[in-house]
């Protein structure tokens, strides 16, 4: 049987845990990790980082690593596995998700696979995740925009206004608004909105606290607030979620 071009090999999610750790391993295909919540310690040969949220990590084939969840900050990810008989351009270990668009991407596959979505659509959605790399290495993110966002990542629990945001940036409303808008897709509180959900979403499938306080966690009003958000933005009410979380981890046969 003649294989696709690219291969779609897998999908999945990794879960916060604080004792998680990938002893030093490598793969005949390529793997594309997103970090979506916490922190996480990369070791590759003589060198290491930490990757924290918004990162993205390209482990190129036979690229040996090892990966330890942070105790204090346990890292979130969603993570592709494919190949490809074709040249992909010299991507860095390292880049930056800057406008939220790769963990987009990520998390509409894990879903398609979840609902036994065909196959072909996973593959339309990966040629559009290698296309994405390809742009994120032609534009490097914005240095003022990631600053803005990594204060809503910190303070998103907080009860931040419109205009709390403005004075953090020093600019008035209208022009910080208009500015955001522009360079990340999205205003300014609807990316908060944004991080809020999938913070909320990462509790969901890690604890078993309460949707009120969940909601209070995240700095979303009361638990209909987050219900309903939750169903708009995810498509799935947050109980619904709860009670499916299985296995996270998707592989579609070859």
């Amino acid at each position: 049987m003649k294989k696709s071009e690219p291969e779609f090999l897998g999908c999945g999610e990794l879960l916060p845990n604080p004792r998680w750790r990938m002893r030093p391993h490598s793969h005949p295909h390529h793997e594309l990790i997103i970090i979506k919540s916490g922190a996480m310690l990369l070791k590759t040969g003589h060198s290491e980082l930490v990757a924290r949220t918004g990162d993205i990590l390209f482990y190129q084939v036979g690229l040996i690593h090892e990966e330890i969840s942070q105790p204090d900050d346990p890292v979130g990810s969603y993570f592709l596995s494919f190949g490809t008989r074709k040249k992909l351009p010299n991507l860095p270990l390292r880049m930056r998700d800057s406008e939220g668009r790769m963990i987009e991407l990520l998390s509409w596959m894990h879903r398609d696979l979840r609902e036994h979505r065909s196959k072909d659509d996973c593959l339309a959605l990966l040629e559009t995740i290698i296309r994405e790399l390809h742009w994120l290495l032609a534009r490097p993110g914005d240095v003022w925009l990631e600053h803005v966002r990594e204060h809503l990542r910190t303070n998103f629990n907080d009860p931040l206004s419109l205009d709390d945001i403005a004075r953090y940036a020093v600019m008035s409303r209208f022009a910080f608004v208009r500015k955001f808008k522009r360079l990340c897709g999205r205003t300014p509180m609807e990316e908060l909105r944004q991080i809020r959900l999938h913070e909320a979403r990462n509790l969901i499938l890690s604890c078993d606290l309460p949707m009120k306080m969940i909601a209070a966690k995240v700095g979303i009003g009361d638990e209909y607030q987050l219900s309903k958000l939750f169903r708009r933005y995810f498509g799935i009410a947050p109980r619904d979620m709860r009670n499916s979380k299985t296995t996270k981890l998707i592989f579609v046969d070859r």
